[in-house]
């Protein structure tokens, strides 16, 4: 008799616990809404792209849309260490969605480039120079 019962209670239990990872895994609706939300905010924030990566000298920076009116837009290059070591505003009056950015100043190794936009930090990306 103990042996039958203890078989109930391991049945018992293993069927509690597929009810509860069923119901974990079962989608919901309010959470496919979030998602959804995700995807439309992640692809209305620009993309900033710095190439050719790696680089010797001049690089083209690169934005995928055009930059808003009232918004301040700037590409911030720090080092390996985090210390900035240069910041250019992106400007709205600038026709098209790139531009050229002189680097050979700098020594060779991994920057990171962000862009901000009203000082705050949308994106952050690796660049590789070999000056």
């Amino acid at each position: 008799m103990k042996i039958f019962t203890r078989y109930v209670l391991i049945v018992a239990f293993i069927a509690a616990r597929l009810t509860v990872l069923a119901a974990s895994v079962t989608p919901k609706a309010s959470l496919l809404a979030h998602s959804a939300q995700e995807v439309r905010a992640t692809t209305a924030n620009p993309v900033l792209s710095i190439y050719p990566n790696p680089a010797k000298g001049i690089v083209t920076v690169s934005l995928n849309q055009r930059i808003g009116l009232g918004q301040d837009y700037k590409l911030r290059l720090s080092n390996i260490i985090g210390r900035e070591v240069r910041t250019t505003s992106l400007r709205p009056e600038d026709n098209t969605n790139s531009m050229a950015m002189n680097l050979s100043d700098l020594p060779g190794g991994m920057y990171f480039y962000s862009l901000l936009i009203n000082d705050k930090i949308v994106s952050t990306k690796r660049l590789v120079l070999q000056n």
